[in-house]
């Protein structure tokens, strides 16, 4: 007699859903697998319509050679290919797929209607499937080519439904994905239509450098730089690069192919970033189309069931040939960091926007109070890092009660000096206070940027309206965040099919470069739709990266009166204990406690 736990057979329909949670993980993932079918079945023109963000409906039509009805009945068992036929072959991949997994894990998690023609037959065949009905097989009239039609994914497993991100979001990703299949593919034709609307067509033809600027925006795709290098043996690399002064808040605009396939591989990424390095402040990422050529034996496409990880035989080897392959490219740009601001004192525009400080040259050591000397600007680290929610309370000591109901408390304190360039070493009453200069800044400007939230006091008009061109998924994620953008201080305009016209800003960064600052906010923006997890509301998160970037930095000197101002907001705003990141501003020790260090008590 068998045992509740005794081993068994999983049924198809349960093995068939546990597979398909490898291959199919949102809308983005049905369209990469349906579209790599079409290509390796020669298509050159590929039209994908899609509903509510891909959640509703998917379907993908094609002009290539199509399945005669044997063929495509046998397409829907897994394992079943006519990619590769032995072990080898996995070893001389000359195609997308191979793995035999997408259609049957595709159709096992949603409504799923198969369309296909071969040119010598007169009539398609169509096979419909679904856990409410069982397969059907029917004749129907269709052109050469390919028709998928995918209906409520995932409405069988309510918890993959539910993991589902926002209409915009998952619309944003599929973009992404054609994109980057239009930038390898220039000779084949690309359209997207969302809820029966066009989004973009990618004509056939196109050469590369139109295609980037189709796919990366006008301005971004003229300033590229062409890359080369390599050879037959190790490898050849092509492909487009960014100057040192273009750049971006992530890496979402690396975009890497081998043999032709979209990937993601670290090897790669480490050499485009290690090229950059000295040349791009620390948190800025650089624009990069790269397309690498090599042996099919030398690289390992079945790392993963989605096949966007690689391994290479020789990833030393890889490296160089990346990494010399840009810094060549970039020859003729010398090393250069850029900034985001555009004067030449971001806290004296902050902080105090009509003084004059005298500034003297500052020495490399703790003394006190030396000038500030803006050349010396650092970006802050990534304001990413760590819960906005955490309060490490045990930075705190029981003189700090004394906060609460005193708003002179901290432009009470005396000032010992600044240390490091980063933190200000004060006293107050029978305590020793250390606060982080930068923490204490971007704490000030959050809070004044929610009380200018929607204000009419909140914007500043620039003199000469700025045209932006957007790629596709950004120009999506301002659209489906406008009014978001809109409270924050930002005025824009649609102009054209991808473009904005960028008329005001946030009256805090009057100072600061209001295009860079703009390619920031869209980057946060993207980073953001994909978290699934939001530790604050959007426009919150949105204000407290803005605070971060326009405040002082670690490394920035400070004169005695500017942390006399400094001290003076920290006491006109609802400080708390952290910045809005989650890091602590200061923490303090007790005389006592002091004392006690000394073995005095």
């Amino acid at each position: 007699m068998k045992s509740e736990n005794s081993i068994h057979i999983l049924p198809p329909q349960v093995h068939n859903k546990i597979a398909a949670g490898e291959v199919v993980e949102r809308p983005a993932s049905v369209v990469k697998e349906l579209v790599e079918n079409a290509l390796d079945a020669g298509a050159d023109q590929i039209t994908v319509f899609v509903e509510d963000g891909g959640k509703q409906l998917i379907e993908v039509i094609d002009n290539g050679c199509g399945l005669v009805k044997d063929d495509a009945l046998l397409a829907l068992e897994r394992h079943a290919t006519s990619k590769i036929v032995s072990e080898e072959d996995l070893f001389a991949l000359k195609t997308f797929g191979f793995r035999g997994e997408a259609l049957p894990s595709i159709a096992a998690v949603s409504r799923f209607i198969f369309e296909t023609r071969i040119r010598e037959v007169h009539e398609a065949v169509c096979i419909t499937m679904d856990d409410d009905h069982p397969l059907q097989v029917n004749a129907t009239g269709a052109p050469v080519g390919t028709r998928v039609r995918v209906r409520d994914l995932f409405y069988n497993i309510p918890a993959r439904r539910k993991f589902l991100k926002t209409t915009g979001t998952e619309r944003g990703a599929i973009l992404d994905c054609l994109n980057r299949f239009s930038l390898v593919h220039p000779h084949c034709s690309f359209t997207l239509t969302h809820n029966q609307k066009s989004v973009f067509k990618r004509t056939a033809g196109s050469d590369l450098r139109l295609r980037l600027m189709e796919v990366l925006g006008r301005e971004t795709g003229e300033e590229l730089l062409p890359v080369s290098g390599g050879n037959s043996t190790a490898g050849v690399l092509t492909g487009f690069t960014s100057p040192p002064v273009l750049h971006r808040s992530n890496r979402r605009s690396i975009y890497l192919f081998v043999n032709n396939r979209m990937v993601k591989d670290q090897v790669m990424t480490s050499a485009v970033l290690k090229a950059y390095q000295g040349l791009m402040e620390k948190g800025r990422y650089p624009v990069s189309v790269l397309f690498l050529t090599i042996d099919p034996s030398l690289v390992d496409m079945n790392v993963h069931p989605a096949k966007e990880e690689v391994k290479f035989a020789e990833p030393g080897r890889i490296f160089s040939l990346v990494r010399q392959s840009i810094l060549e490219a970039l020859s003729g740009y010398p090393g250069s960091k850029t900034t985001g601001a555009t004067g030449n004192d971001p806290f004296t525009a902050l902080i105090l926007p009509s003084s004059d400080h005298g500034r003297v040259e500052s020495s490399a050591q703790p003394d006190l109070l030396p000038a500030w000397q803006p050349d010396s600007r650092m970006a802050a680290d990534s304001y990413t890092h760590g819960s906005i929610h955490e309060q490490p309370e045990q930075y705190m000591c029981e003189a700090d009660n004394n906060m609460a109901g005193e708003r002179s408390f901290f432009s009470s304190m005396q000032i010992i000096g600044q240390v490091w360039k980063s933190y200000l070493v004060l006293s107050h009453g029978d305590a020793l206070y250390m606060i982080d200069q930068h923490a204490a800044h971007e704490r000030i400007l959050f809070d004044q940027l929610q009380q200018q939230m929607g204000t009419i006091n909140g914007s500043q008009e620039l003199l000469l309206p700025i045209t932006m061109d957007l790629s596709p998924d950004e120009l999506a994620v301002v659209d489906e965040n406008s009014e978001t953008l809109n409270r924050l201080g930002f005025t824009l305009a649609p102009f054209g099919n991808y473009a904005v016209v960028l008329s005001g800003i946030p009256v805090l960064a009057k100072d600061y470069d209001p295009r860079q600052l703009f390619s920031e906010v869209i980057g946060d923006l993207l980073q953001s739709s994909n978290q699934s997890i939001r530790n604050l509301p959007l426009i919150d998160e949105l204000a407290a990266g803005m605070a971060c970037r326009l405040a002082i930095k670690a490394s920035d000197a400070l004169s005695r009166e500017e942390i006399e101002l400094l001290l003076i907001k920290l006491d006109q705003v609802n400080v708390g204990q952290t910045c809005p990141h989650g890091r602590p501003l200061y923490f303090s020790m007790s005389r006592y406690e002091m004392e006690k260090r000394f073995q005095r008590r």
